[in-house]
């Protein structure tokens, strides 16, 4: 099966998931049709003939029928929208495979004695501590950099803390920013990789890029990868 067929039945099997609930609606409001009519047909044979029912109450009571029946309706149509958003997500994030994205992560690939970040910091953060875990989690490099307000480039040598080289692979960054006052500072992370999977089970697909698990909306950009890559 290719994997445009194997998007194709995810996005299929969320749709259907997506729509039970109005369908379940639909159909109980469907078996309640008659129950309302007969009580309603009731309740005009019994009506007090000296004070029968005026035309506005039997007319409110249609119009609350129908009220439900057309929120329903348009319950339905808001989920086909929905269900057709996540079609075309898994599509497009199964077509970023093979392709180089930038992306809110902190995971990078260790190669050739390079790996690359791009720190974002909200205001200038004489401060701040980058710490490179390894896949595990464990902290292989800490350092203190002066961050700049923006965006600017961190590039790790691939030697720990001692001075020995650590072996390629996939690497994470962890920024703690603080001001000349000692006070947090937001900061974000981005980095560049090759989508290698996608898992499209979810109504926002997850890439793996760099051994990282990534958000298909947190994507920022996408290009094709340069032949050194």
């Amino acid at each position: 099966m290719s994997v445009d067929a194997i998007a194709a039945a995810q996005a299929a099997q969320t749709a259907a998931a997506s729509q039970s609930a109005a369908n379940n609606a639909s159909s109980a409001l469907s078996g309640n049709y008659s129950m309302f009519l007969t009580l309603l047909t009731t309740q005009l044979k019994n009506q007090d003939p000296t004070d029968p029912m005026k035309s506005a109450e039997f007319t409110q009571q249609l119009v609350q029928y129908s009220s439900v029946e057309q929120q329903i309706q348009t319950n339905k149509n808001l989920e086909s929208l929905l269900s057709a958003n996540i079609f075309q997500a898994a599509n497009t994030a199964v077509g970023l495979i093979g392709k180089e994205v930038e992306s809110y992560s902190n995971g990078s690939t260790l190669k050739d004695g390079e790996a690359k970040w791009t720190i974002s910091i909200d205001k200038d953060a004489p401060n701040t501590t980058v710490q490179v875990l390894d896949k595990n989690g464990a902290t292989v490099f800490s350092k203190k950099i002066d961050g700049k307000q923006g965006d600017q480039a961190y590039t790790w040598d691939g030697k720990d803390t001692s001075g020995n080289t650590m072996p390629d692979g996939s690497y994470f960054l962890q920024v703690t920013a603080n001001d000349a006052a000692g006070q947090a500072v937001p900061s974000y992370i981005r980095t560049k990789g090759i989508v290698t999977s996608v898992d499209i089970t979810t109504s926002n697909p997850i890439i793996t890029v760099n051994g990282a698990q990534i958000l298909y909306s947190d994507v920022t950009s996408v290009t094709n990868p340069s032949t050194d890559s």
